[in-house]
């Protein structure tokens, strides 16, 4: 079971970054490079179609629309190009997993710093309030 998750996310990841690749793609035509760049901005959008505050519903565009523009994204890319730029994606991620745990480590201690910040902030409120 966790090697069936870990396939997917790295499937996902793999998919994103063929995606991004493909954008830069010569072979790609214009059509193709605007339905990816939906994708992707949509995806990466906080606005949505059907707000998350509606129950149940809320949801429906994070669990069907953004993979129905993925998948119609991938589909408009030739196979032989989604490959290539699939392997692209891969070698740049295997390069890249330095930075990726450098930033989060600097997430993490940024968020501590944060959180004693405001620990200390609220502390020396309420010192002050009780005098």
């Amino acid at each position: 079971m966790k090697n069936k998750f870990k396939n997917i996310f790295f499937n996902f990841r793999d998919t994103i970054g063929a995606l991004l690749v493909a954008i830069k793609h010569p072979d790609v035509s214009l059509w193709s490079k605007i339905i990816i760049a939906v994708a992707i901005a949509y995806a990466l959008s906080p606005v949505d179609l059907l707000p998350d505050f509606i129950p149940f519903i809320g949801y429906l565009d994070d669990a069907v629309i953004v993979p129905f523009l993925f998948f119609i994204a991938i589909k408009s890319i030739p196979q032989s190009v989604y490959e290539e730029c699939k392997v692209q994606a891969h070698t740049a991620f295997k390069k890249s997993l330095g930075f990726i745990v450098l930033g989060i480590v600097i997430v993490i201690l940024l968020w501590a710093f944060i959180g004693f910040f405001m620990y200390a902030l609220v502390s020396g409120i309420l010192r002050l309030l009780k005098l």
